[in-house]
Parts: C-alpha cells; sequence; structure tokens
C-alpha cells in the first residue's frame, strides 16, 4: 500500500517544477517600468520688437509603460520638468540664457490648458503631467503587458521682452531636469504617483534667436491753418517718431520727402479742394531746434543715429514752410516724408 503513494509522490515533483520554469522572473511582485522621450521646443527666430510676442510651438511627449507581473496592475505615473540646465533656480517663468549670460523669460505648459508643467514637491510649479493606467499582465505569448501614449507640452515666451538683446538662447533640460515617478496598485488606481522614482529620463531643449530689429512710427507734421502767405514770416512746427530697437542695436534715421530730395527740403501739393490749383508750399525738415541742420537721408551726413534700448526712443523733426517771398492760393496742401530706419 505504501508503494503506490510514493509513486505517485514521485511523478507529482517533476510536473511542479516544470510549472516553475514557465514563470516570468520577477512574478512574485510585479513590477512596472515606464520610458518616455520629449521632442525639443523651438521657437526659431522671433522678432520680439516689431513683431510683438511670439506664436507658441508645441512638444511631444512619447511614454510607455510595461508590467512584467502576472496580474493587470493600476498606475497611477508622473512626467516632471525642472528648472533646465541654464535656467537654475527659475520656475514661474523659466529662462532661456544666451552665451552673453542675456536671459530670455518663458513657460512649459501642459497642452492648451493654463497649467505649467512642473514636478512633485516644486512649490513654484507643482503640476507634474499625470497619467492614470491600467496596465495588462505579461502574457506568456506577447510578452510584458504594456500601455503607450502622448502628451502635448506647450511653450510660450513671456510678452514684453523688447530689452532683450539679439542672440542665440537656449535652456537644457537634461540630466536631472526630468524624471518619472509612479505608485502601483492591484486593486485600485493610486491617489498620488510619489511612491518609486525611476531612472529613465526624457531629456529637451528649449531654443530661440532673438533678432536684431526695430519699429518707427510718426506722427504728422502739421503746420496748421495759415492767413496769407505773402511776405509772412516762416512758420515753425514739430512732430514725434518713435523709434523702437532691440538692444544694443545702433541705427540711423533719415527723412524722404516725396520729391526725391535727400536734404529734407520738401513741398507740399494741394489736395484737390480748389479745381486746377497747381500752386505748392516749400518746406524744410531740420534736426534741431534752432533749424540750422537739415534732416535728410544720407547716411552719416544728415540723417540722425542712436542705440536702441529696447524701448521706444522720441526723436524730434524740426520742420519749417518757408513763408517769405511765398504767394500760393488758399487750399490744403499736402505730402508725405518717407521715414527710412538703417540699423
Amino acid at each position: 500500500m505504501n508503494l503506490p503513494n510514493r509513486t505517485w509522490r514521485g511523478l507529482l515533483l517533476p510536473l511542479i517544477c516544470a510549472l516553475l520554469w514557465w514563470l516570468p522572473a520577477g512574478s512574485a511582485q510585479a513590477a512596472v517600468n515606464c520610458t518616455a522621450t520629449m521632442t525639443n521646443v523651438a521657437f526659431g527666430t522671433v522678432d520680439l520688437v516689431a513683431g510683438g510676442t511670439p506664436s507658441p510651438v508645441t512638444a511631444t511627449l512619447n511614454y510607455t509603460c510595461t508590467n512584467n507581473g502576472l496580474t493587470a496592475m493600476q498606475a497611477r505615473v508622473c512626467f516632471n520638468i525642472g528648472d533646465g540646465n541654464e535656467g537654475v533656480g527659475n520656475f514661474n517663468p523659466r529662462i532661456m540664457k544666451s552665451g552673453a549670460t542675456n536671459t530670455l523669460k518663458f513657460q512649459l505648459y501642459q497642452s492648451t490648458s493654463g497649467t505649467v508643467w512642473g514636478s512633485n514637491g516644486n512649490a513654484s510649479a507643482p503640476n507634474p503631467f499625470t497619467v492614470a493606467l491600467s496596465i495588462p499582465a505579461w502574457n506568456l505569448f506577447s510578452g510584458d503587458g504594456h500601455v503607450s501614449g502622448s502628451a502635448t507640452m506647450r511653450g510660450e515666451l513671456i510678452a514684453l521682452q523688447t530689452t532683450v538683446p539679439p542672440g542665440a538662447y537656449q535652456d537644457s533640460f537634461a540630466g536631472d531636469h526630468t524624471s518619472i515617478m509612479l505608485t502601483t496598485n492591484l486593486l485600485f488606481m493610486p491617489p498620488d504617483c510619489n511612491s518609486v522614482l525611476l531612472s529613465s529620463k526624457f531629456p529637451f531643449v528649449v531654443s530661440a534667436t532673438v533678432a536684431k530689429s526695430c519699429l518707427v512710427t510718426a506722427d504728422p507734421l502739421n503746420f496748421g491753418s495759415v492767413a496769407g502767405l505773402p511776405g509772412a514770416a516762416d512758420i515753425d512746427r514739430t512732430s514725434t517718431i518713435n523709434v523702437t530697437c532691440t538692444t544694443p542695436t545702433a541705427y540711423t534715421v533719415g527723412l524722404a520727402p516725396s520729391n526725391g530730395a535727400t536734404t529734407g527740403a520738401g513741398v507740399m501739393a494741394p489736395t484737390g479742394g480748389v479745381p486746377g490749383n497747381t500752386d505748392t508750399v516749400a518746406y524744410q525738415l531740420y534736426r534741431n531746434a534752432g533749424r540750422s541742420s537739415v534732416w535728410g537721408n544720407v547716411t552719416g551726413t544728415n540723417t540722425v543715429a542712436g542705440t536702441g534700448s529696447g524701448l521706444v526712443q522720441a526723436l524730434t523733426v524740426y520742420g519749417r514752410v518757408l513763408g517769405a517771398g511765398a504767394n500760393v492760393r488758399p487750399d490744403s496742401y499736402l505730402d508725405v516724408v518717407t521715414v527710412t530706419v538703417t540699423y
């Protein structure tokens, strides 16, 4: 009676060993791991003066989370972004730097929302991008269970940065400036993702090139109403040209009346209020209040020079209508002066 029992036990042991041989490594405790990549945030060449605030740009996070256990797992995963190599200590806003250590402010957001993409435990940017995943179990035929996905990150340059000097700027999010954390549970979705810090990173670079630029606007030079010109004195009026150029861009401003004169000596023509009127009114443009230095468009000779600060610089145009000896019919007279900024 004992022999059959010993024989049955002898046959059972090889069967159990065979079953154990097929179990995947780590089956005693399911392991979830995640990897990710992020594309670069490239603003390209931007004009911060004449172009206003550049349009937002986007980057894409691609991630895959795997499960090598025999049971499906619930996982909450956080993708953390820090301050970057060049922007150390700056989270809201973040900053890029040029080779000359000039700074350009920007921010990174989650998709189309106003939520800054940050990291766990960061008081300035406390919100990492978070996903809740149900990851299938390990499968004998297909291997690790896995879930893949993607997310959009939006980059924006901060407005009103006209004083930023031209140059190439970047902030590199390499090394510990990105990280992935997760918490897993067999039965329910974890409320946070603070349990495990994975070794995987998703480095990327934020970059922009600030171009030299100038913006110019001009107020009308209005000589007003004149009660008869014959034998009258000259009439003096002023106008303002507003120039905004990037720091420290050197520029010159030239003025060219419509008659092609290079010395700022123009003529106003009638606007059509009096049929058949062909009279003209002569005027002269100057660089100084004493009206001794003409303002034309010969660079280096009769133009006005300046150096940009990124802020509006007001230049005064001194105009004079030459009244002595003039004899024109009553009418409205007009000319268009072209303002040219060279930089």
